[in-house]
């Protein structure tokens, strides 16, 4: 039996309880607090191994709550996942810059949250016990010849998979520019974005500054949007900054997803070719497949090697039944469900699985 000690903070009777009764499930030693002065009083006297906090409490918050927890030198290393019903990008952002390490919506899943608690209590270990993954991360692009075939879905639920189920820090770039996808999806800013980076001299690029545009979605999931407003690209000579922010954060251990949408300009045709593994997407539908197989039949033109070139089906429109037509067997089928449950997909769902185990 698991025997982690998890303190839940949350005003709600029902939901303390809901919490309680999962978390106990799955073996975890669980205190429960009902607002934020007990919440630190109990953090401070059972020193847990993680903290779930709600974020609206009466009288004391959770933000206010996690910016004691993190300035009590007693309790400032103890992880902290948000749950809350709050879902505007000025309270994640909020939450983060307060210290927190996680923040899931309510209403949730099961599993979800188990996965989360799971993944976070993992990276807690990592970090105190000094082991640090040391290996290249590698690079990964999702393409699709025909927009609308749930690209952008499809990274961000890889990339939310690879952080909770893989354990590996990563960082999801959204490359169909100069609007994209990721950031409305994930609610986040776009002040910060990769056209900063790539406008940048390629000899003032490093680490830091690349950290400095990435905005934290997840524990170890960080994001670079796209800017989100129509403007001339010169592509062509952005791509050197391209391959250093690819270099730089695949050698730094990161795994990098790239969003490519699915317009073939000289910048994505540079990230297919630096990248470990293109994922080339179709619905199955007979448009999406006939630019799919004429994708594949040009594909040498663009310098790429088969065994770069891994397809997927997104069966968004139902079950695909009939794969003869298309010039190279899917790797992965991912099923068709509700908008509400696709972003729960990475937790249970083949499809996604087998991505990952062709990643790593």
């Amino acid at each position: 039996m698991n025997q982690q000690k998890i303190l839940i903070i949350d005003d709600e009777f029902p939901m303390r309880y809901l919490i309680e009764h999962q978390l106990r499930r799955e073996g975890y030693d669980v205190n429960l607090a009902k607002d934020g002065p007990s919440g630190i009083k109990a953090a401070q006297m059972h020193q847990p191994d993680l903290i779930v906090l709600d974020a609206m409490m009466p009288g004391m918050d959770g933000f206010e709550v996690c910016n004691e927890i993190r300035n009590d030198p007693g309790t400032t290393q103890i992880p902290i996942i948000f749950l809350t019903a709050l879902e505007t990008k000025e309270y994640k952002s909020k939450a983060y810059e307060a210290g927190a390490d996680d923040y899931l919506t309510k209403p949730f899943q099961s599993d979800e949250l188990i996965a989360h608690v799971s993944a976070i209590l993992r990276r807690s270990k990592r970090i105190q016990t000094g082991i640090i993954n040391t290996k290249n991360g590698s690079i990964v692009s999702l393409f699709s010849p025909k927009g609308g075939v749930g690209t952008t879905t499809l990274s961000i639920q890889l990339s939310e998979a690879i952080t909770i189920q893989e354990d590996k820090p990563t960082v999801l770039i959204d490359l169909d520019l100069p609007l994209g996808g990721v950031a409305p999806m994930l609610n986040l800013y776009t002040n910060d974005h990769i056209l900063k980076l790539l406008d940048s001299p390629v000899e003032h690029l490093s680490m830091s500054q690349i950290k400095q545009m990435a905005q934290k979605h997840r524990a170890d999931l960080f994001v670079i949007p796209a800017p989100g407003i129509l403007q001339t690209i010169n592509f062509e000579a952005k791509l050197p900054q391209l391959e250093k922010i690819l270099t730089d954060l695949s050698t730094n251990g990161y795994q990098v997803i790239l969003d490519l949408g699915s317009d073939l300009n000289v910048m994505t045709k540079k990230a297919m070719q630096l990248s470990n593994s293109v994922f080339i997407i179709t619905s199955g539908q007979p448009v999406a497949n006939k630019l799919y197989n004429a994708f594949f039949e040009q594909s040498h033109k663009l310098g790429l090697q088969p065994n770069q070139l891994l397809p997927v089906i997104n069966e968004l429109h139902g079950q695909v039944d009939n794969v003869v037509s298309l010039p190279k067997l899917p790797i992965a089928r991912i099923p068709q469900t509700s908008e509400r449950s696709r972003t729960r997909l990475w937790l249970k769902e083949q499809g996604m699985r087998k991505l990952m185990s062709v990643m790593f």
